[in-house]
Formats: structure tokens, sequence, C-alpha cells
């Protein structure tokens, strides 16, 4: 079984020059190429048709609410950083904000971002996929977007646009090594940039994993100087406009207490955990249980193998790039290893598989490059065997999405696996535009509901946000009297697997808990998540 659209006949990114054969050995390859873009196409059409019935589900628990409810701020005159708290970059927030501003306020305005982008990264894993992998070419792309549902996807997020931008780089520079035209360094240069804005480590390391590698490719030529400034003009201009931005708003320290001063002193609690945690949750309960059926253990086996090779690839890697020696030095090679290298770090901060799947796009790549040429037997079967898993994961999470039921919002129709009361109640309660509060983390409500939030906070968590900030979040709620809160009591079992139990037990008492059993009443109670309504005599008018 070989996932191949069409072998390239050239695979490398060396001088052209320096190939002799005879004019009729390239015959065929000039046949086979007189039309490249055939096989894109024809991955672009097969990989939407895949991709649109994930478009139509939603996760309520998932950090898409932070960044659509963020945006919204946005697109209601607010600043981040300024007017809001959240701790990534503002990249995704300003994108999905335009978005908005040009087609609408819409669940599917913010699902046709998330299928440019998921589109894009797909066809960029496939370019950069058939410049090194004779073989299997559709094998990185499909294994990625394998492990990649309920992980990180499908749902915007800044880990997901990070990757999209960050991959486009590198097909830029691996289309200057081919065309050596100086905008296509900038253009590396600019959505480095931009993966900057969105997820600073990933840009940052990106950037100088460029540096490194163009500096080895040029240093014993001229041009070396003029290369690194275009990258660096680009990078500059964007991240430079970005900046000016947020200081002509008055929020420039904020953006930068928010975005590195405030996670370097509160992440470790959040993310001291177990490396490659999660990955038995989506063995033994996979993704989401489906009318009660459980996977048998065989084909546990084969759909966790992605999750594994993933969690492996920092051994796995080294290992099978030793026999090829100075084979890794080819540039395009070297290329992946650096910037490979500067994914997957970039997502290091939290061990989990979800942000480990998120790092490893091109150490996929070099993976399956290694076992296409390994030349042995074993190494095929491995490739098969991988793919076989792949495709069936695939196949299994395609089945899991079509298991969703349409519900109306008013944002528009979106896919549930069922009925939320919350969101039921909110409908019918709630009007839109009105203020709620959902607790501890649910941004998604205020989206899908079409009200607002009135705190700076999306998510509060004790010894994550400080005793300060739950304090400025109740002050805001007293002074709003704000009606209805959704208070989510199953948030500690819920991310018990994925979280440091630190973050459950604050030292200096509960602060957000009492207050709502004093000023709300339990209007219901579904699974856990208690609808509260703010008690008459406490209650006054909405602003």
């Amino acid at each position: 079984m070989e996932l191949s659209v069409e072998e390239l006949p050239d695979t490398h990114l060396g001088d052209r020059e320096t190939s002799a054969a005879p004019a009729s050995l390239h015959a065929p390859a000039q046949k086979s190429s007189a039309r490249p873009y055939i096989p894109y196409v024809l991955f672009a059409l097969c990989a939407a048709v895949y991709l649109l019935p994930f478009m139509r589900l939603v996760f309520l628990g998932s950090d898409e609410g932070t960044l659509v409810e963020g945006a919204v701020r946005i697109l209601h005159g607010q600043v981040f950083a300024r007017d809001f708290f959240e701790v990534m970059g503002p990249g995704t927030f300003y994108l999905l904000a335009g978005f908005f501003k040009l087609f609408g306020t819409t669940f599917l305005v913010a699902r046709i971002w998330l299928f440019v982008t998921s589109l894009g990264t797909g066809l960029s894993m496939y370019f950069l996929s058939r410049r090194v992998c004779g073989r299997y070419q559709i094998l990185p792309p499909l294994l990625l977007v394998s492990v990649y549902f309920s992980t990180m996807w499908p749902m915007v997020n800044h880990h997901v646009d990070s990757n999209f931008f960050a991959l486009l780089s590198v097909v830029c520079i691996v289309l200057w090594q081919e065309k050596r035209k100086n905008s296509l360094l900038v253009g590396a240069g600019v959505l480095a940039g931009v993966t900057t804005c969105i997820l600073q480590p990933k840009g940052m390391l990106l950037l100088l994993a460029l540096f490194v590698w163009i500096w080895i490719q040029q240093r014993r030529r001229s041009g070396l100087l003029s290369s690194l400034c275009m990258v660096a003009g680009g990078y500059c201009s964007i991240v430079g406009l970005t900046l000016l931005y947020f200081w002509s708003h008055g929020a420039l320290w904020d953006l930068i207490y928010m975005n590195f001063v405030w996670p370097s002193q509160n992440y470790g609690t959040v993310n001291t955990i177990p490396y490659a945690t999660g990955i038995l949750q989506f063995w033994t309960h996979w993704a989401i249980p489906i009318h009660g059926i459980r996977w048998l253990t065989p084909l546990g086996v084969v759909l966790i193998t992605p999750f594994l090779l993933v969690a492996a690839l920092p051994a796995l890697g080294p290992v099978l790039g030793i026999p090829h020696g100075k084979d890794n030095l080819r540039p395009e090679i070297l290329l992946y290893w650096l910037c490979g290298w500067a994914l997957w770090l970039s997502e290091f901060h939290r061990r989990d598989i979800a942000h480990l799947t998120a790092g490893s796009p091109l150490l996929i790549i070099l993976c399956v490059q290694f076992l296409v040429e390994y030349r042995r037997k074993i190494a095929d079967w491995l490739l098969q065997f991988l793919a076989i898993s792949a495709g069936a994961l695939a196949a299994v999470n395609l089945f899991i999405v079509l298991c969703a039921q349409s519900v109306p919002t008013r944002v528009g129709p979106v896919g549930m696996f069922k009925s939320d009361q919350a969101l039921a109640f909110l409908d019918s309660h709630a009007a839109a535009g009105s203020e709620i509060f959902a607790y501890p983390t649910c941004p998604m409500y205020y989206f899908l509901s079409a009200t607002t939030n009135p705190t700076r906070y999306s998510l509060l968590l004790y010894n994550y946000n400080t005793p300060s900030q739950f304090q400025d979040a109740i002050r805001v709620l007293d002074r709003h009297k704000v009606k209805y809160v959704i208070w989510d009591t199953t948030v500690e079992t819920k991310a018990a697997p994925y979280f440091s139990a630190a973050m459950y037990r604050p030292a200096g008492g509960l602060l957000m808990e009492p207050y709502l059993e004093s000023h709300y009443r339990l209007v219901k109670e579904v699974d856990g998540l208690r609808i509260m309504e703010r008690k008459a005599d406490n209650y006054g008018n909405q602003r």
C-alpha cells in the first residue's frame, strides 16, 4: 500500500546544474511534471471533502470559545490585553475579528477560517512531503489530520493557526532554494512574524531555525547578509507593526506583561504534567463514546499507533536518521530538522499529547522519509501499518463526527453530540447582548448565545489566575448585577488527567464559590453544570 499521488522526479533542492545525465533520461520526468499542479488539485479536492463534515462540530469546553469571544470583543472596540485578559498571542484574535468584520459574526464564518487554515496546513504538509518522500507522500498529512482530531482540532485554535503560518514559511524557503526570488525570503519572514503574533515561542524559534539554515547554506557564498536581512525585514515588519498598534492604543505594556511576564510566573502550576498525558484517554474512551460502544482491544491497538508515533518522535526521528549519516545535511532535510525541532520545542512547555501533536508536523515528514529510504522489508511493513492505522483512525474520526446532531444557536446551527441544557436555558432566558458569566470557564457560551462577558477573564482557575484577578471578577459581577451564571462544578474531574492537581487547592481559600453561593440561587443542575440566577434582593438593572 503506497500512498502516493505522483512521484516527483526531482526530490532534492540542490543546485540543478550538477545534473549531467543524458536528455533521454529526463524525458519521462518532463512528461510527468508537465502539469505539476494536478496532484495538489486532487489532494485539495479530496481533503476538502473529508474536512467539511468536521467543520460543523463544536466542543464547548475548548480554547475556541476564548478565541471567538475575544474576536467579538475586538470587533466591538476592545483592545487585546488592555480590555480583556488572555495569555495567548493576539494574532488569531485579530485575524478572526477581521473575518467577522468582513462576513458577519456567525459560527459559519468562524468555520470558514478554520477550513482555510486546515486545508492550508494539509496542502503545506503534502507539498513538503513530496519534496523528500519518494513514496507514501500522502502519509504525513494523513497522520497529522488523524491525530489532530479532538486534541487541537476541529476548532479555531492558536496552535493550529500558528502551524498553518509556520509551515507556509517553510514552504517559502523551499521555493526560494529552487527559484532564488527575494520575495520568497521576505514572505518567509512575514509568515514567521505572523506565527510569532499567534504563538510567540513558535515564531521566534522558527526565525532562529531559518537564520541557522540560511547561514549554513550561504556561508561560503555571496549574498549571505542580504538573505538574512530579507527574512529579518519581513519578520520585523509584522512584529513592529503589531507593537506599534498596541503602543498607539496604550496597551504595549499590557501586551508584554500578559504574553511574557505573567506566563513566566504562573504557567508552571498548570503545565506540570507527565509526558504524553492524555494518550491513554484516547484509547480507552476514544474521544467521544457513541451509544455506549467501546472499541475492541485489537482495534484500539491500531487506532493508538499514530499517537504513539507522535509521542516517540523526539527519540524515533534521530534513531531513524542515524543510518543516513551525511544525507541528513542535504539542504531540504536539514531545513526540516531545524524547523521541525523549532515547532516541537515551542509546544514543549506543556507535555500532553495534544501539544506534542501540535509540534509534530515536520518531524512526522522526516520519520516517514527515513522509513521510505531505509530499503528494508521491515521499514515497508512499518509504513504499511502506519498507513492502515492513520487511515483507520481518520475513518473512525469521520464516523464519530457524522453522529453529531445539529443544534440551533443564535449564531447559526452547530454540531453537538447531545443538546446542552445551559445553552438552551440561555436562549430562552437571556436576551442577545445581555451579560452572563461562565465559571470557571466555557466562553463558547458567550459566542453561541450572543451574550457578553462583563469581566476581563474567560478563564478563572486557582493557582493559575491570581487572587486579585478573582477579586476583580467578583467586583464586576457585583457592580453589574449579572443575572445568570453558568457554573461548571465538574471542571476539576474532567480536567484532572490533563492538569496539575495543585491548581484546585487555593492556598488562601476559595474566593468565587462563596460569592456565588451567597448571591445566586440554583435554577437547574444537569450533570454537575449549575445554572444560577442572581437572588432578588441582589438583582438590579444590567448594563
